[in-house]
Formats: structure tokens, C-alpha cells, sequence
């Protein structure tokens, strides 16, 4: 069950731990410690006490059940999504080995492109256009569903760009065919380099969490990030007008990579 009326279980749980242990913890103190202050530790005055407020001390208990019982199913609930999570993660190595594969293939298509849109391109262009995994996706839906909301936002914000990036290459291979109306341009091309940098550098970033090496990284990217996955996607920044300099400035406009 996703909700309970219009709250999430976990907000239910949350209301009811803040509302219920401070009332709990007020009942222990007037059905226990200030009759026996009051009654000079007699402890005839404490079950007098007690007898006079037999209903509220039913609901206290039944109060006291029930904080018990949420929190003890949300527990169980936490444990089992955990299981979860390490069987999915245990897959997401693989994943995003298969990534790796596709954005080096995407950045050789790019300087293919970059090297053709330098000469007077009277011959047709014969890059190989990479062609999208697929296996990778049903992996990152099962991590999203069981992870932490941050390890989940991680992954969702890294397919959102892998979609974007894949309109955007097959954009650049539109442009490419003889008789397209569409252009591309070094500029753009330089872009789209440093945007196959970025994803590169967010799951290496992934990798020794993905294999349970190190705790997840949420830090934000930067240049180092971006200079070892220049380095992983054979790319070399000086060959391309500047690419160091427009990453170094997308950084600084962008700092919450």
C-alpha cells in the first residue's frame, strides 16, 4: 500500500511517533512518578490513582500497541526493501559496464562527426551510429523502486539524461545524411562531448557503490571528475577548440553537477 487515506505509511509513522511518544511519555510521568512524589511512595495511592483513570490507561496501552506495532512493521518493511536493494544492486555493475560501452561508442561517433564537419564534406559521412542498450533500464527501475530516495533520485537523474543524450545523438545522425535539412556544428558537437563527460563521470562515481566498495557519493562534480572521463572516452580536450575551458565554465555556472 502506496498511501494511507491521503498520508504515506512512513508520514503516518513519523505523525504518530512525534504525537504519541510525548504523550506516552506524559502518562508515565502522571500515572507513575508524580503519584508516588504526591503519595509519599505509597503505593495504595498509586492503584487509587490508577483505578480513577482506568480509561484513559486502556488507551494509553492501546496507544502504546500501536506505536509499537507501526514501527515494528516499518522496521521489517525497511529490512525487507534492503534485501531488495542488494539483490537489484548486485546487477548494477553489470549495467553500467554496458553504459560505459555505449558513451565511449557515442563520444567515437562525435569525433567522427567533429573530423567530417572539418573537411568540405563532398563524401558522405560513414560513421557508425551507436546503437542504445537496453538491458540496463529494467536494472535501474528495480535500484530506483527499493534505494534511498537519494541513491534513487541519483539514478533516475542519470536515465533522464541518457534519454536526452540519446535524442541528441540521433539528432547529430539526421543532420549527417545527404540532403538534411538539419545542421550541426562543431560547437554543438563540443556540447555534446561535454555532456557524454558528465555521464561518464556520474557513474563512475556509482561504481564503488555499485560493487560495495565505498558508501554512495553524492559530492558534486568537478574538474578531476571530468578530466579521468575525458580519459575513459578516449577523448583528448585539446584537440577540440577549447573543450577543457567550456567544461571548466559549465562547472563553475553549474555547480550542483
Amino acid at each position: 500500500m502506496n498511501h494511507i487515506g491521503i498520508l504515506k505509511p512512513s508520514t503516518l509513522v513519523n505523525l504518530l511517533n512525534a504525537i504519541g511518544i510525548p504523550a506516552v511519555l506524559l502518562y508515565v510521568a502522571s500515572m507513575f512518578i508524580i503519584p508516588a512524589v504526591q503519595g509519599e511512595w505509597s503505593w495504595q495511592y498509586v492503584q487509587n490513582v490508577w483505578d480513577r483513570w482506568q480509561s484513559i490507561n486502556a488507551a494509553m496501552l492501546a496507544l502504546i500497541s500501536s506505536i509499537a506495532a507501526f514501527n515494528i512493521s516499518r522496521f521489517h518493511a525497511n529490512e525487507q526493501r534492503e534485501r531488495e536493494f542488494s539483490a537489484a544492486k548486485a546487477f548494477l555493475p553489470s549495467a553500467l559496464d554496458e553504459l560505459c560501452s555505449y558513451f565511449k561508442a557515442s563520444a567515437t561517433f562525435l569525433m567522427q562527426v567533429w573530423e567530417h564537419l572539418g573537411t568540405d564534406r563532398t563524401a558522405p559521412f560513414e560513421g557508425a551510429v551507436p546503437t542504445p542498450p537496453t538491458d540496463y533500464k529494467a536494472i535501474f527501475s528495480s535500484c530506483i523502486e527499493h534505494a534511498d530516495p537519494e541513491v534513487g533520485e541519483y539514478l533516475a537523474r542519470i536515465l533522464r539524461l541518457i534519454q536526452i543524450h540519446n535524442a541528441r545523438i540521433r539528432e547529430v545522425a539526421g543532420s549527417m545524411e545527404v540532403g538534411s535539412t538539419m545542421v550541426s556544428s562543431r560547437a554543438n558537437i563540443k556540447s555534446y562531448l561535454y555532456r557524454i563527460a558528465e555521464l561518464q563521470s556520474l557513474v563512475n562515481k556509482l561504481f564503488p557503490f555499485a560493487r560495495s566498495m565505498k558508501p554512495f557519493d553524492r559530492d558534486k562534480l568537478v574538474w578531476e571528475d571530468f578530466r579521468n572521463s575525458y580519459g575513459n572516452l578516449d577523448v583528448w580536450v585539446d584537440e577540440y577548440d577549447g573543450l577543457k575551458g567550456f567544461t571548466e565554465r559549465a562547472l563553475a555556472r553549474h555547480s550542483d553537477l
